[in-house]
């Protein structure tokens, strides 16, 4: 699932960008969504013009909160035995602070990382993949396909925007919202709408226990 405007209530990212980036940062992002430059190189231009000590970030992102209703899901999905992961295109260290502080920060997480390098902030790619259709610092499809299909029931997916795009068309069970479900319904991709994990729950027992609550 991702984490930014899912797992995360707002974008996390955006958040620190306008609370501590160079407003250049504005800009960056108008010529990606008007397909000028891709997710990856937008990403690495803006998380450069953050001018703000670590301390100064960590505070901030100490105010940042979580869906109310994910630490429970997540406690369901162990107790369920229901393998749980996080694939964002957002910053690694970003999310790991917030979901930290809910005792969350043994979930797997896939996501840019942030580094420090010659006095500025960089960014890093380690999960990219240069055939990525989305042109993203990290391809959701390949992780989505790794491991064994064979050892799962269904691969389902929770998401709200551009970044959820192309694993939603991979996925056997789409949770959508906001920016994702009006491209699900663009592209008459099936998938479920859903307001709190509440719901993603509910749904997700019908479909691995016929219907049990």
């Amino acid at each position: 699932m991702d984490f930014d405007g899912t797992v995360a209530r707002g974008d996390v990212t955006d958040a620190v960008l306008e609370r501590f980036a160079a407003p250049e940062w504005e800009g960056i992002e108008a010529q990606w969504v008007a397909g000028e430059i891709d997710a990856a190189t937008c990403m690495r231009r803006q998380i450069a013009l953050i001018e703000a000590p670590m301390t100064a970030l960590e505070t901030f992102l100490d105010s940042q909160e979580l869906d109310p209703s994910f630490p429970k899901f997540a406690a369901w999905c162990c107790d369920a035995r229901v393998p749980l992961a996080i694939v964002s295109d957002g910053v690694e260290d970003f999310a790991r602070r917030i979901l930290g502080r809910h005792g969350l920060e043994q979930l797997p997480l896939y996501a840019n990382r942030l580094k420090f390098d010659s006095g500025r902030y960089a960014l890093a790619h380690p999960w990219r993949q240069r055939a990525c259709c989305a042109g993203s610092g990290v391809c959701k499809c390949a992780i989505a396909a790794g491991g064994d299909p064979e050892s799962r029931p269904i691969l389902a997916y929770v998401g709200d925007g551009r970044s959820d795009r192309c694993v939603a068309a991979q996925a056997d069970l789409v949770f959508a919202k906001d920016g994702l479900a009006a491209h699900c319904l663009e592209r008459g991709i099936p998938h479920l709408p859903w307001a709190s994990f509440d719901d993603v729950r509910r749904a997700l027992i019908a479909h691995l226990h016929g219907g049990e609550t």
